[in-house]
């Protein structure tokens, strides 16, 4: 659902613009990314009463602060920043609190 906002309609003769779209969507895309964050944590606390256990809150907290800020800044430099960074908090985030399966 998420890559209907930042994909356009691709039916049509006009020049398809990716990046002027992405701007165009980019309110709603990281407001919906945000929001499944505040999901998350909410869903812990209506299954098991409780906050997830602190790495992964501290975790949830630096994915909503970023989206939130991907959703009020229309920086390039930022928007390309959050994905090198983003990509490696989320690698780091699998491992931390699922590298210990057995």
């Amino acid at each position: 659902m998420m890559t209907a906002l930042v994909f356009p309609d691709f039916f049509g003769k006009g020049v398809v613009d990716l990046k002027e779209n992405f701007y165009a969507q980019r309110g709603w895309f990281f407001t919906l990314a945000f929001s499944t964050i505040v999901i998350s944590v909410c869903k812990d606390i209506v299954l098991d009463g409780r906050l997830p256990n602190t790495t992964n809150l501290i975790f949830h907290v630096i994915f909503g602060v970023t989206l939130f800020i991907g959703a009020l800044t229309r920086s390039e430099l930022y928007h390309k920043g959050l994905i090198v960074f983003g990509s490696a908090l989320f690698v780091v985030y699998i491992v931390v609190l699922f590298g210990r399966i057995h």
